[in-house]
């Protein structure tokens, strides 16, 4: 199993990074710039690339070494995934050198095993490192192989620059390579890197689209303790936040837009349903908000320009509301560039990092007291029931005559609705599932008529400024406007309706 952290970073920065005291630590051990030529093969219709997998051979001086990746989990830019390499003594793949490693049930499996495959196999892409490699002992137990890339990955259709460190775990625990890398932070600007160059060569070759990835469901043990059950609901967030990542930066997926926040949503969320128990450290909060209203405004405005003026426009003449979809349209595609460089930004890599190596090593234990530690090592089942209870409460206080509240208030009753439909889902496995999904069932209908009364109130301030940029969209502004207003003051009955339904519910337990 390979563990590498992949940052990118600019080529001058890389010669900044050369020189860093941190590597000097290593510099003794230090090979010289080597020059590795690798060349990726797949068959035409990217069989290997299909299954998720890269395989190449590369060249170092006369030594000749086949390597094939699988898929795996990538996590704030550290890929876990199987790696097999082995020594050849030619320039092309033999795929019969995989067969003993790979199970013949696996996509990949059946694949070395395909004779069509073996006699189809040709050169895709090939990439040309110039790599230089430092070997670090970062602790007693962890030992880092640093490699600082530089060079070029070239295919038929085009062209691409790299510039990179990549941080091996060689021995030891993969929370060093992310303590190494806020380190190496300090030193030069370097960036999370989501794409190995397997992923960017084949990028060359073919247009992809990232999709978005909704959250998984939440699987708890009976036995799990408060501390347990957080760390578990912790990474489901980030397992949500970082699959979204790559549609975000792509500026061209505005569902991943939404999926990332809200899974930023869910993690904050379960921030605050431990609190009391694991309190975050200190920033971390104003961090996670950063990140999030860097995506909001561009969410906003794609609600706006798609459900939000489809409701305004059930009864209208399309064209009235055209330069307003067109005008909208443009601000969400500027938002969503926005949402994307903050994404990229050396601010967020830190972000990421600092939250990854607190997470997985438990760092709030540091300041724990023995009475600290007793609360958290207690049932999650006795947590999970104490905080919907709360939860559940809360809710009922605020949405005491929802229907008659102001916006501000409303607002208030439909964040505790989403707390309580988080803490829901993130302890539903502890809870009877029948009880489960009445409740949720509830929640839901409640919370989607909450939630585009809430869309009407932002765009009624969006629609009042448009104009001010966009003149061509006022007439239509004003009419979607006034049919807004009339939907929401037909939904008084509905909303009752729907506030009875909940309340006559108990959380379930």
């Amino acid at each position: 199993m390979e563990r590498e952290l992949k940052l990118r970073i600019t080529s001058r920065d890389l010669a900044k990074l050369r020189r860093a005291s941190l590597l000097a630590r290593g510099k003794r051990g230090a090979n010289p710039v080597k020059l590795l030529s690798s060349t990726y093969f797949d068959t035409p219709e990217l069989a290997f690339h299909q299954c998720g997998a890269s395989l190449r051979v590369r060249g170092v001086g006369q030594e000749r070494i086949q390597t094939l990746k699988l898929g795996g989990p990538v996590q704030a830019g550290m890929f876990e995934r199987g790696e097999f390499e082995a020594p050849i003594d030619r320039d092309t793949p033999d795929l019969t050198l995989l067969r003993d490693a790979l199970s013949a049930d696996t996509d990949c499996g059946q694949l070395v095993r395909d004779e069509a495959v073996a006699a189809n196999l040709a050169p895709i892409f090939v990439t040309r490192i110039n790599r230089s490699t430092i070997a670090l002992r970062t602790s007693a137990e962890n030992e880092i192989e640093v490699a600082l890339d530089e060079g070029t990955i070239d295919a038929p259709s085009g062209s691409a620059p790299i510039a990179a460190v990549e941080l091996e775990l060689k021995r030891g625990k993969p929370q060093g390579l992310y303590a190494l890398a806020l380190e190496l932070l300090q030193t030069a600007p370097l960036r999370i890197d989501r794409r190995s160059k397997a992923d960017v060569g084949y990028g060359l070759l073919v247009a992809e689209h990232a999709e978005c990835i909704k959250a998984q469901a939440v699987q708890l043990g009976k036995r799990d303790s408060v501390e347990e059950a957080f760390c578990a609901i912790a990474h489901n967030c980030l397992d949500q936040v970082h699959a979204n990542e790559r549609g975000v930066v792509s500026a061209h997926e505005p569902a991943c837009v939404h999926q990332m926040r809200v899974g930023l949503r869910r993690l904050r969320s379960a921030l605050g349903l431990f609190g009391n128990v694991i309190p975050a450290y200190e920033g971390l909060d104003d961090e996670l908000r950063w990140v999030a209203s860097e995506l909001g405004a561009a969410r906003d405005w794609e609600v706006l320009a798609g459900p939000t003026l489809d409701r305004a426009g059930a009864d209208a003449n399309a064209e009235e509301l055209k330069p307003v979809r067109q005008a909208c349209g443009q601000l969400a595609s500027e938002n969503r560039q926005r949402a994307a460089a903050a994404i990229e930004s050396v601010r967020y890599t830190r972000l990421a990092l600092e939250f990854t190596l607190w997470l997985d090593t438990k760092k709030w234990r540091d300041t724990m007291t023995n009475e600290a530690r007793a609360e958290v090592e207690k049932p999650a089942s006795q947590f999970a029931a104490e905080v919907m209870r709360k939860r559940h409460r809360k809710l009922i206080k605020r949405g005491k005559r929802l229907a008659d509240l102001d916006d501000h208030r409303r607002h208030r009753a439909r964040i505790a609705a989403k707390k309580v439909r988080y803490a829901t889902e993130f302890f539903a496995s502890l809870c009877p599932k029948r009880a489960v999904q009445r409740y949720v069932d509830a929640l839901t209908a409640l919370q989607d008529d909450l939630g585009w009364r809430n869309d009407a109130v932002v765009a009624e301030r969006f629609l009042q400024t448009l104009p001010n940029t966009f003149p061509e969209a006022a007439r239509g502004a004003a009419f979607a406007r006034g049919y807004l207003a009339s939907r929401v003051a037909a939904d008084h009955r509905t909303m009752t309706k729907l506030w009875r339904r909940f309340r006559r519910l108990s959380a379930p337990h």
